[in-house]
């Protein structure tokens, strides 16, 4: 099977093109990975939610400040699924713990030190194979091999009436709004009930 490519997004002041880090990942995904640059934090967001069918990975430098803070918070309103790494040489023991704890207890994000190529390798590959098993992920790569299904009604929202195609569906799962998170439990029931009708 062909190996999908994904974006990743560098999203900071410092962490640009000839960073190490950035050097090295280019290296390592050049044919897997899109590379995109933005100094600016909002642009780089701007960016993700207009490519939410895509696989994004952000790697953020932010040394901490509070407009990473921010990013992150307003990001995870919509989009709670998308890996954030952050990438500092700050020394996270000095940070307020509040700070630091609330990064950390969040989904899908990540701290490494700027110089730590390994760590930021081995993250990302956990991301890719928790793309492969994700429901999220198992949809866009059926809609990949099945574009005729994209704009199938996948879904219909009894209390609205609205109607959803598995591309919205897709998207709905992304930013696991109610009906994507409501799609995916019953999802799961189903499979569950499968599972164990099968051993009856």
């Amino acid at each position: 099977m062909e190996e999908m490519k994904f974006h990743i997004i560098i999203a900071g002041s410092t962490t640009g093109e000839g960073n190490p880090l950035v050097v090295e990942l280019k290296s390592e995904y050049m044919n897997v990975a899109y590379i995109s640059y933005f100094k600016n934090v909002d642009d780089a967001m701007s960016f993700v939610e207009k490519h939410l069918l895509e696989r994004i990975i952000i790697l953020m430098d932010c040394r901490f400040g509070s407009s990473c803070f921010e990013a992150v918070a307003k990001l995870r309103e919509n989009n709670s699924l998308i890996p954030i790494i952050f990438v500092s040489s700050s020394d996270i023991n000095k940070l307020p713990n509040k700070d630091v704890m609330g990064m950390i207890n969040s989904e899908n994000v990540f701290i490494i030190n700027n110089s730590d190529v390994i760590a930021a390798k081995e993250i990302i590959e956990k991301i890719r194979n928790q793309w492969n098993v994700r429901f999220d992920g198992v949809l866009e790569q059926w809609l990949i091999r099945h574009p005729e299904d994209n704009s199938k009604e996948a879904f219909s929202e009894a209390s609205t009436g609205r109607t959803y195609s598995w591309t919205d569906i897709l998207i709905e799962l992304r930013k696991q709004t109610p009906v994507g998170k409501s799609f995916e439990h019953v999802l799961n029931e189903y499979y569950i009930y499968q599972i164990n009708r099968s051993k009856k």
